[in-house]
C-alpha cells in the first residue's frame, strides 16, 4: 500500500508539473523587441548621455581647481579622482541604457548609437585611469580618443534630430520632462 501511495504522489507531482506554465518542453520564442520612435529613441538618448555630460562638467571643475593648486603648490587629486570616477560610473550606466533589451533603436540610429555606447565604454575605462594618476600628470593628460568621442555624439545628435549643442540638448530634455515629474503624486499628495 505505501508504494501504491508514492507512485500516486509522484504521478500528481508530474503532472502538477506537466500543467504548470513556464515548464514546458517548449518555450514560446522570445518577441522581436519593439523598434523606438523617433522621438522615444532620441528621449532615451538623451537619458542615457545628459548624466555623463553632468559628471564631465564637474570633472572638468574639479580639474582647473587641481591645476590651481598645483600652481600654489597642492598635489592632492582627491576630489578630482572622486569626479573621474562620477564620469567612469556615469559612462557605464549610459553604455547599458543605450543597449536596451526590450526595443531596437531605429536603423538609422543604430551605428551612431554603437559608435557612442564603444566611446562610452573607453571613457570609463580611461576614467579609472586618470583618476589614479598624481597631480602633474592629470594637468597635462591629454584624453585619448576626444576627437572621435565627439564626432560620435554629434552624429548620434544629428541623427536623432536632436539639437547640435550637446548643453542646448540636454537643458531642452530637462526642461520638457520637468512637468512631468511635477505632475507626479507626492506622498503628501496622496495620503
Amino acid at each position: 500500500m505505501g508504494n501504491l501511495l508514492r507512485r500516486g504522489s509522484w504521478a500528481a507531482v508530474i503532472a502538477m508539473l506537466a500543467l504548470t506554465p513556464g515548464c514546458a518542453a517548449h518555450d514560446p520564442k522570445p518577441q522581436k523587441p519593439e523598434v523606438l520612435t523617433a522621438s522615444k529613441a532620441g528621449g532615451l538618448y538623451l537619458d542615457a548621455v545628459c548624466p555623463v555630460n553632468e559628471a564631465w562638467d564637474s570633472a572638468d571643475l574639479e580639474l582647473d581647481r587641481l591645476r590651481l593648486a598645483l600652481g600654489r603648490g597642492g598635489t592632492n587629486t582627491k576630489e578630482f579622482a572622486a569626479a573621474m570616477k562620477s564620469v567612469s560610473g556615469a559612462s557605464a550606466t549610459a553604455a547599458r541604457q543605450l543597449a536596451p533589451k526590450d526595443q531596437a533603436w531605429p536603423e538609422e540610429v543604430k551605428p551612431h548609437i554603437a559608435d557612442v555606447r564603444d566611446t562610452l565604454l573607453a571613457d570609463q575605462k580611461q576614467a579609472l585611469k586618470v583618476a589614479k594618476l598624481p597631480a602633474k600628470e592629470v594637468a597635462a593628460y591629454e584624453w585619448q580618443g576626444r576627437d572621435d568621442i565627439a564626432a560620435s555624439a554629434s552624429e548620434a545628435r544629428v541623427s536623432l534630430g536632436l539639437p547640435a549643442d550637446p548643453e542646448l540638448a540636454c537643458r531642452q530634455w530637462a526642461e520638457q520632462q520637468k512637468p512631468k515629474k511635477d505632475n507626479k503624486p507626492t506622498k503628501e499628495s496622496s495620503d
